[in-house]
């Protein structure tokens, strides 16, 4: 008989890590109200013109990101054109990925839009942030909320 109650504490205790451990995983933040602004600036094929840079503010689990001088081809800073934006957290780091619609139609040149978007369902804290978009190399800011 003991062994039978041993061995239901031991499943009990594992179900219980099991669930505990399914709580912790992380959310899938969601991301909402994406825009961009039209073409500020039209770059040649060299590239960047003015470095980009992000203003990052929050309020009320909801983080408000405006990507400065984000890269794109002019068919995506088109007003009716789409930059889709998703996030994912995992612990303290939050990764953008900034895509352009692959349905857009590309134009012979680069232009450079502030991108703006929110991500909700953020706890405060301090997180790294790593936008990723056709930039060589993925760049990062780290911000505490």
């Amino acid at each position: 008989m003991r062994a039978i109650i041993f061995k239901i504490a031991a499943v009990a205790a594992l179900c219980s890590a099991m669930l505990t451990a399914c709580g912790e995983k992380n959310a899938e933040p969601a991301v909402a109200n994406a825009h961009h602004s039209d073409c500020t600036m039209h770059t040649d094929s060299k590239g960047l013109q003015n470095p980009d840079s992000a203003s990052i503010s929050y309020a009320n689990g909801t983080l408000h990101v405006t990507h400065h001088n984000l890269l794109v081809n002019c068919g995506s800073a088109k007003p009716e054109s789409v930059i889709n934006v998703r996030a994912t957290v995992r612990g303290n780091a939050i990764d953008i990925w900034e895509e352009e619609d692959p349905d857009t139609e590309l134009e012979r040149c680069m232009c450079e839009v502030d991108n703006e978007f929110d991500i909700t369902g953020i706890s405060q804290g301090t997180y790294t942030l790593t936008f990723h978009n056709w930039y060589p190399q993925a760049q990062s800011t780290t911000v505490t909320l």
